[in-house]
């Protein structure tokens, strides 16, 4: 078969050519409902449901589904596909289950999360049960553990390197809509508010911030550590209770363990100059990151198994441990604070400012953003304890 773009009509035919997939559906093929819910940027998703089970179906589109005259390369679906399937052991019930990936149509079939909400979503209407970030911590710490080159055998990250090399399209998206457009004049960045022009001249002309993105942008291209997410953000996770989810593995590359962490928690301080109400839930939810992600992977890591450090004795690895660590707080700071810049005044921002009910507490919301992600980022590197990230951000 060759690609085109399902509608809802064509996906129920595929479906029902399939050997395996109707029978989690139940009934006729004629009995199943099928619904789009496309909210993201790049894919169109359906959501299919028979009388016994359903379906999630998300097929990329040849462009971004949000701006057509944007070209987007088909096989970011292979590459979400396979960092599910390199994860998932890890991760066991972190994931939607994969059921199948069609070469063909670019299409990925998953398990039906419909009880779940998107985090950011749960957030901003209070819903979010407390105690996601813990699940998030071991998660990140866990696909380290898997993927990464201290516990595994070289053969691992060799064997990664290759299958996630080719994601360039949507690493060309993160070097250009994080790690540059901010910081020049650009097309991709939407026309800020009037109160906020002079911020945005700034950050353009900020030759001190511009040295220590640079840096970052060394190590986000660099620094092969393990395979990230990519793109992990309030967005990219859901919640039903207790049950957490990490969905959208579309921007997987190999990397450095921090880029994943800073994404995530800067959206949770992107939340913060929202709503600075929440500081204190948002600060234990911070900690909870930090305390779970530290905790599995010092654990995981005190661990023999990889040839990195197949040398050192317990008390020496211990001290590498360490040395690991503290590198990824400082890239962890340095990447949260990108992120806090690139979801205020570069494209894809984020809905979390609706909650600000004034133009002007909205306008103090986004320039508090604009003023701990340049802290972070310049003043992120001499950083021993999350607490001082805590601290570089007011809390």
């Amino acid at each position: 078969m060759t690609y085109h773009i399902l509608d809802a009509a064509g996906l129920r035919e595929w479906l029902a050519q399939q050997p395996d997939l109707p029978e989690r559906l139940g009934g006729e093929a004629a009995d199943w409902t099928i619904r789009e819910v496309s909210d993201g940027n790049l894919n169109t998703v359906f959501l299919v449901t028979g009388p016994t089970g359903a379906l999630c179906c998300k097929q990329a589109l040849p462009h971004v589904r949000v701006a057509p005259d944007w070209p987007m390369p088909l096989e970011r679906a292979l590459y979400e596909s396979r960092y599910m399937q390199t994860v998932a052991p890890a991760v066991p019930g972190l994931l939607p289950e994969l059921f199948a990936y069609d070469a063909d149509l670019f299409l990925i079939v998953m398990e039906c999360l419909t009880a779940h909400e998107v985090l950011r979503s749960a957030l901003i209407a209070d819903r979010a049960v407390p105690g996601f970030s813990a699940v998030i911590g071991t998660y990140v710490a866990k696909t380290v553990q898997a993927t990464g080159w201290v516990n595994q055998p070289f053969e691992t990250g060799a064997r990664l390197l290759e299958q996630f090399s080719g994601n360039t399209a949507l690493t060309r998206i993160t070097v250009d809509l994080i790690l540059t457009d901010p910081y020049r004049v650009c097309g991709r960045n939407p026309a800020p508010e009037a109160g906020l022009c002079e911020d945005v001249k700034a950050l353009q002309n900020d030759q001190t911030l511009h040295l220590a993105v640079g840096r970052l942008q060394e190590r986000f291209l660099t620094a092969r550590q393990a395979l990230l997410h990519g793109d992990l953000h309030t967005g990219s996770i859901m919640l039903d209770g207790s049950d957490v989810r990490v969905i959208d593995g579309e921007f997987a590359t190999m990397g450095p363990v921090g880029f994943d962490c800073g994404l995530y928690l800067g959206n949770l301080a992107l939340h913060l100059c929202a709503a600075p109400h929440k500081a204190a839930m948002l600060r234990d939810e911070m900690q909870a990151f930090w305390q779970s992600f530290s905790k599995e992977l010092r654990s995981s890591l005190s661990k023999e198994g990889g040839d990195l450090w197949a040398l050192s004795g317990p008390a020496a690895r211990q001290d590498l441990i360490e040395t690991f660590l503290n590198g990824i707080l400082r890239d962890t700071a340095g990447f949260c604070g990108l992120e806090m810049i690139r979801r205020t005044v570069g494209f894809a921002q984020v809905a979390d400012y609706g909650l600000c009910n004034t133009d002007a507490a909205r306008l103090l919301a986004r320039q508090k953003a604009l003023q701990i992600g340049r802290t972070l980022v310049v003043q992120g590197t001499p950083l021993r304890s999350f607490a001082d990230i805590l601290s570089l951000m007011g809390l």
